[in-house]
């Protein structure tokens, strides 16, 4: 089963949601270490960085199409979306 997860850059404006078969803690320690091409401009030692589970228990297809839909959704003003790299 998927998670679903959004992540908010109040110091870039900028928000990301992506989904995970483990947890999201391990993720979000991938996207710390720079592994995900994304999010490479975020400094998660500076900027303040807030990340939010959405959904739980989601088969695979289900979170992938849940994490694409929140990323089609218009941000606030002056804040973008990053589009995700999978499919």
């Amino acid at each position: 089963m998927a998670k679903v997860y959004g992540m908010y850059n109040h110091s870039r404006r900028q928000r990301y949601y992506g989904k995970t078969t483990r947890q999201v803690d391990k993720r979000l320690g991938e996207h710390e270490a720079r592994k995900t091409k994304a999010l490479k401009n975020w400094n998660f030692q500076k900027d303040k960085i807030i990340t939010r589970t959405i959904a739980k228990g989601l088969p695979e297809k289900a979170a992938i199409k849940k994490a694409h839909e929140l990323e089609q959704r218009k941000p606030p003003p002056r804040w973008e979306n990053i589009q995700t790299g999978g499919p």
